[in-house]
Formats: structure tokens, C-alpha cells, sequence
């Protein structure tokens, strides 16, 4: 993942799209009781959208969460 905006606003590449890994854990008392678990996700390749994902990654996270809660539900 970029970590700095070194082209002005371009892309991070030629590609439209980057894949991001996302490993979550539990945190807590609860965070021996299961493995971590790998998440990709798909996003645009701006550096504006790869910055804001680094800066709120928290939030992607729950994001993430949601959908898979989601899916495990039907």
C-alpha cells in the first residue's frame, strides 16, 4: 500500500485498480480463541482513496466486518 503521495493526486500505477490485504483479529480476552483472518479488498488506485483507507483503516475494518457478518447471516 502507498504510504506517501508522491504524484500529485495520479494514480499509484497504469492499473485502475489495487488489492488490498486486510488481516483482522480479535482484540481483548477473546484474542487466542481464533486465528486471524485475511480479508482482500478492492479499491480504486488514487492515491487520495489508498490515503484515506491507510489513514481510516479502523473504519474499513468495520466496514469489512459488516460484510462478512452479513453473508455468514443468510
Amino acid at each position: 500500500m502507498a504510504s506517501r503521495d508522491r504524484s500529485g493526486g495520479a494514480r499509484l500505477d497504469s492499473a485502475d485498480f489495487c488489492v488490498l490485504k486486510v488481516q483482522l483479529s480479535r482484540k481483548g480476552a477473546f484474542a487466542g480463541s481464533s486465528p486471524p483472518q485475511m480479508h482482500f479488498m478492492t479499491v480504486d488506485n488514487r492515491m487520495e482513496t489508498l490515503d484515506f483507507v491507510q489513514n481510516n483503516l479502523d473504519l474499513c475494518a468495520k466496514n469489512i466486518l459488516k460484510l462478512v457478518r452479513g453473508k455468514d447471516s443468510k
